[in-house]
């Protein structure tokens, strides 16, 4: 996700932006007017100063420099021309004092050409070119009327402290409001991974915020209630039926064999058997929600060992692990059961040969179950995730539907997250969990 994506970003920017706007605007408006009073104020003072020189100048008369004139202040004239360290002023809106100064004393009658300044603030020395008519230009510094050269540079730095006073205001403003909609957003995430209710977020915000995280809130705690309910049912309805279920088998299994029966006892023995299935795939999905996670789970051991007991000849296991294979929380139970599922889904709806590759990283395990069958269309892909949903090419393989569900609950209970890719040719369903993060307790 990049930065500038984020809504944090974006209130943050349009604050800056709007508040250099206004600075500028407010900026731009305050010096024009200072600069105006300041250049009225000042301006008459110097022009009686500047007069004599600018006349000696017009007569060709090299006038005696420094000079003192007191006029309603005393101004001090300095001999041109300025130090080479003086700093040239372009007449620019970025110098509004000195487009000013230099239109006010040309309404008092001295023209002004370039303009410097030098010296430090306080004793600064602001260099006028006055253009005598008739003659060469000359330079003549006024002292300490207007800022030296270093004003420039504390004004420069005031301004740069003043930004980042703002940026600091805005950064946290921002996240003050966007910290409600983030913490939204965490609980939403967990409930889209665990399937449990996460902990009310503080209610705080804007009030369409709160309103917002009030009825995601219920909403939580309605959906929580039908899951149970849910679950309470299908656990009921599978323990009712078992009974059931075995007694019909039982007694078909006692029908004589007469001519006729057999097949009808076969047929019904065989539908005895489809039904228990049915009921305890119903179960493996109650308990693949409510197993609890209370152990710490060598997921290398356990594969191992799964393949290692009953008829696994067809599959091959790639181990590219190194020592153990730690996950917790976790229930051996659920991991056996989601791996179990795998392989029969690779032998009932893939091909020989199934392979079982275990490889870790730094943080996680993936664990991947690959066949060699014909594969499943992408569109296919996320509604196989759906409880009791069957591909158009499974409708003649007995099945539930509930195989995939079942392993894609453990596998988001453990923290992890499953994908189904294609194997080219073939399926391969990729499990990836997050490893623990300390080391066993002895």
């Amino acid at each position: 996700m990049k930065w500038f994506d984020t809504l944090f970003a974006r209130i943050f920017l349009l604050q800056v932006a709007v508040a250099l706007l206004l600075s500028l605007l407010f900026l731009l408006l305050l010096f024009s007017g200072q600069a105006s009073v300041f250049a009225r104020s000042v301006a008459p003072g110097w022009a009686s100063a500047l007069r004599p020189v600018q006349a000696q100048l017009a007569q060709g008369v090299l006038p005696q420099l420094p000079r003192s004139v007191g006029v309603a202040t005393s101004v001090h004239l300095e001999p041109g021309p300025p130090p080479a360290r003086a700093r040239h002023i372009a007449a620019t809106p970025l110098a509004p004092r000195y487009v000013a100064l230099k239109a006010a004393l040309r309404d008092e009658g001295i023209g002004v050409g370039r303009m410097a300044v030098s010296g430090e603030p306080g004793g600064g020395v602001t260099w006028l070119e006055l253009l005598p008519a008739g003659h060469p230009p000359t330079w003549v510094g006024v002292n300490g009327a207007l800022e030296g050269t270093g004003l420039r540079g504390r004004g420069a730095l005031g301004i740069a402290l003043a930004v980042l006073v703002f940026l600091g205001a805005a950064a946290w403003l921002s996240r003050i409001i966007v910290k409600p909609l983030l913490d939204l957003q965490a609980s939403v995430k967990t409930f889209a991974e665990t399937g449990e209710r996460p902990a009310a977020p503080p209610v705080r915000g804007p009030i369409e915020v709160r309103q917002l995280t009030q009825q995601f809130d219920d909403f939580a705690a309605q959906r929580v209630q039908q899951d149970d309910a849910r679950q309470m049912m299908l656990a009921g309805i599978s323990h009712d039926l078992r009974s059931p279920l075995g007694r019909i088998r039982m007694a078909a299994e006692l029908l004589p064999d007469a001519p006729g029966v057999a097949a009808r006892r076969e047929s019904i023995v065989r539908n005895a058997q489809v039904a228990d299935q049915l009921v305890g795939s119903f179960l493996s999905l109650v308990r693949s929600a409510t197993e609890p996670l209370e152990e710490r789970v060598d997921l290398a051991a356990l594969v191992r060992d799964l393949l290692g007991h009953g008829d696994h000849g067809d599959v091959t296991l790639e181990l590219q692990a190194a020592g153990p294979v730690w996950l917790e929380p976790a229930s051996g139970v659920l991991l056996q059961r989601s791996l179990t599922n795998l392989l029969d889904n690779a032998r009932h709806h893939g091909r020989p040969p199934v392979v079982v590759r275990l490889q870790t990283d730094d943080s996680h395990a993936t664990l991947t179950v690959r066949d060699h069958g014909p594969g499943i269309a992408p569109e296919q892909r996320e509604t196989l995730l759906r409880p009791f949903y069957r591909g158009a090419s499974d409708r003649g393989v007995p099945g539930t539907g509930l195989g995939l569900p079942v392993v894609e609950r453990c596998v988001r209970r453990h923290g992890g997250e499953m994908q189904l890719l294609d194997a080219a040719p073939g399926l391969a369903v990729r499990l990836r969990f997050p490893l623990a993060g300390r080391p066993p307790s002895v």
